[in-house]
């Protein structure tokens, strides 16, 4: 959660500075975000939807064998593909509430009171910094998935080299 935290407090932050730094005229990038956050949310439910039952079939795969010879290693390993379950949901919960966020703080700075505040430019910055940082962290959030992933494939390989 910490390195989460970092990455879109740091995303946010060079987002603002790249609006800042260019007086606004990089605005386009962050104002077409949902379009793109909608393409890596589809991918993203169906990259969850199979590692999730990937997962599921790999557990599947740890011999019952193991339970009786050594059950500190099999309780280790259950603990671990449970666990990597357990993050493909929080994952997916994660990556709603950022589309959430993007698709309202969108919609709020379109609002014409925003438009009327006293130094209306910076928070719509601050707005369209908030979009980019939910973005850069779908995709941080992608690629621990797909990391997660390859931890998954890595052990159903040792499972199969060694599990009977």
């Amino acid at each position: 959660m910490l390195r989460l935290l970092l990455v879109f407090f740091t995303s946010f932050g060079l987002s603002f500075l790249s609006l800042w730094g260019t007086a606004g005229e990089v605005s386009p990038l962050f104002n077409n975000v949902n379009a793109v956050l909608f393409v890596l949310g589809t991918l993203f439910g169906a990259l969850s939807l199979a590692f999730f039952n990937y997962v599921e079939g790999v557990m599947k795969d740890v011999p019952k064998k193991l339970k009786v010879k050594s059950p500190q290693v099999y309780g280790v390993v259950i603990n671990a593909l449970t666990d990597l379950k357990h993050e493909v949901i929080v994952n997916v919960v994660l990556v709603v509430v950022l589309f959430i966020t993007a698709y309202v703080v969108g919609a709020f700075v379109e609002m014409a009171f925003v438009q009327g505040l006293f130094y209306a430019k910076y928070w719509v910055w601050c707005a369209l910094s908030v979009r980019g940082a939910c973005l850069v962290s779908v995709l941080v959030v992608l690629f621990v998935q797909a990391a997660g992933f390859m931890t998954a494939n890595k052990l159903r390989a040792e499972i199969s080299m060694y599990g009977e």
